[in-house]
């Protein structure tokens, strides 16, 4: 029983510490840093090669391609906690290349249990508004559409009311 309460506690404390980084913001893009796999910030996408007990190796292939870092300038926090002026996003670099913004812009940002995504703050009739072709989830919850080819944009403070207020805490 004892062994089991330790394993629990471990748990919750590695899971409450993926959701203090949890956070929905909007912000301006300040700087973004691509880095080569391998370097300091970016770690090897792959673990070394291993030799298996009956000779054979375990290998990984990655598509990666890196890994990206972007600095936000909060305006303001809706969910979660985000200390200090700026805020930092790093995210693996896919097959496809880099996703980050790369001049100034105003974006919304999510980050949900490590995963990041952004779209840019469209403002109309004083509403903030997210493409839903950019940025498919928000606060870890799906943003539906209709037609997913649509460039129908998503009001943010409608998606808001369907992310849990507890986000980061």
């Amino acid at each position: 029983m004892h062994r089991f309460s330790l394993l629990a506690a471990a748990a919750f404390s590695i899971s409450s510490s993926v959701s203090a980084q949890d956070v929905i913001l909007i912000g301006e893009v300040q700087q973004v840093i691509v880095q080569r796999s391998g370097t300091p910030d970016c770690p090897p996408p792959c673990p070394p090669v291993t030799l298996n007990p009956d000779g054979s190796k375990r290998i990984c292939i990655s598509n990666g391609g890196g890994c990206q870092t972007m600095d936000v300038k909060i305006e303001h926090v809706y969910r979660g906690v985000a200390n200090g002026e700026t805020r930092r996003f790093k995210s693996r670099i896919g097959e496809w290349g880099p996703t980050f913004p790369v001049k100034e812009k105003r974006i919304v940002v999510s980050e949900a249990a490590g995963t990041v995504s952004w779209s840019p703050a469209i403002e109309q009739a004083g509403k903030i508004f997210i493409d839903p072709r950019r940025m498919r989830t928000i606060g870890g919850v799906p943003i539906s559409v209709n037609d997913s080819d649509s460039s129908e944009l998503a009001a943010l403070a409608e998606l808001l009311e369907r992310v849990p207020t507890a986000l980061g805490h």
